[in-house]
């Protein structure tokens, strides 16, 4: 069992080193294939620089009223919080590479979970899906998917 684990693990860090990691990249929010809940913003841009150990993203959004928020995370996939920086939603978030294509992760605020999601880039490369539920900061649960494409 062990022996198969260090296997996958190998063998995904190699097909990352040698592919280039499917989640790197510029990033463009398709409003029209989205489904998320009000207020949406007028746009959104994520720039990601990901490995099989960690991940950089830094998000820009222009809100429904013009104000633009700068996000940015950097964490690696090792099960630990890592500050969430620019955010309203969250503080820290832990993320968990499932296989070369998905990520999960779980955000939290003041030590309170208040979002899942899973994200998922296509085989093709050129969408990546973000599925999300959660609480706002009323307490009302949210749900939703981002479509992006790349850029």
């Amino acid at each position: 069992m062990v022996v198969k684990t260090v296997l996958r693990a190998s063998w995904l860090a190699l097909w990352l080193f040698v592919a280039g990691d499917p989640f790197t990249g510029f990033w463009k929010l398709n409003l029209a294939k989205s489904k998320l809940p009000p207020p949406l913003p007028q746009s959104q841009t994520t720039r990601i620089e990901a490995s099989a150990g960690g991940i950089d993203i830094v998000e820009e959004i222009v809100s429904d009223k013009g104000e633009r928020t700068t996000v940015t995370v950097s964490a690696k996939f090792d099960g630990k919080d890592y500050p969430v920086n620019g955010s309203p939603v969250a503080d820290s978030v832990v993320y968990q590479r499932i296989d070369s294509h998905t990520i999960r992760g779980v955000a939290r605020k003041a030590g309170k979970v208040v979002v899942h999601e899973t994200v998922v880039v296509s085989k093709d490369g050129k969408t990546l899906t973000g599925t999300y539920s959660g609480t706002d900061a009323a307490g009302k649960e949210i749900a939703g998917i981002a479509v992006f494409e790349k850029q």
